[in-house]
């Protein structure tokens, strides 16, 4: 009897507190968990950064960038900045000619520009957040100059190298901070070229042998790939 006894109360004592663990479940509300889940992952309210490329100077490039959201998932990129001709990856002033080594193309400053649309498809953020797709237009102009280093023409022409490609990029926006952005990019795309140099050629004239420069023009299509990292400063 008394083990009876002992039992009832251990299972009564096991009610007592499965209810009153029973009435102190929380639960949560799935719109206000969403509602902090994208304050989690939204760490700014920014319309608009200030960016710059650095990695684009190893191919002579100056980039700055400017972004403004004009949507509540999109937002216009644009670029504009100086070029400097023949330089990064190792490639300096170098001769262009084999049968007239003294020939050679120097530096010289150019332009970049590009303009872009950006998409950014994620539920939980607005533009200038997290991952987007961007379709971009960008022209690319370099500008040099071709000397006879020997004397035999004294006269310099002026060489140029122009592109125009189209990109189609993916890329994740990370906001370190409320006003520090850090930009990944990479994609592919088609795009033009067209260059306009000149070579030194040897000619019979007048009984005697002289030096004349010979223009060179090349132009196709190719495909084109893009990879990058920007860094922006943000603002509301």
């Amino acid at each position: 009897m008394k083990t009876f006894k002992s039992l009832c109360s251990v299972c009564l004592l096991f009610i007592t507190t499965a209810s009153y663990a029973q009435e102190e479940i929380i639960i949560i509300d799935r719109k206000d968990y969403k509602k902090s889940r994208e304050k989690e992952i939204k760490l700014n309210d920014n319309t608009q950064v200030v960016k710059f490329a650095p990695l684009n100077m190893l191919m002579g490039e100056i980039n700055f960038g400017y972004e403004r959201q004009i949507s509540l998932k999109g937002s216009v990129d644009l670029e504009l900045g100086p070029t400097i001709s023949k330089v990064g990856f190792g490639i300096d002033n170098h001769f262009v000619d084999p049968f007239s080594p003294s020939v050679t193309e120097k530096s010289g400053m150019g332009f970049v520009t590009s303009v872009g649309y950006r998409y950014y498809p994620l539920d939980e953020t607005e533009a200038l957040n997290r991952f987007y797709v961007s379709p971009i237009l960008k022209f690319k102009l370099e500008n040099f100059t071709v000397e006879d280093l020997s004397g035999n023409i004294p006269t310099v022409q002026k060489g140029s190298e122009t592109q125009f490609n189209f990109y189609f990029n993916f890329g994740y926006q990370l906001w370190v901070s409320k006003t520090f952005s850090l930009d990944f990019y990479t994609g592919m795309g088609l795009g033009s070229q067209q260059s306009t140099t000149y070579t030194a050629e040897q000619v019979f004239e007048d009984n005697q042998w002289s030096y004349q420069w010979v223009k060179q023009y090349r132009s196709g299509a190719r495909y084109v790939f893009n990879l990058g990292l920007k860094v922006g400063i943000g603002s509301k």
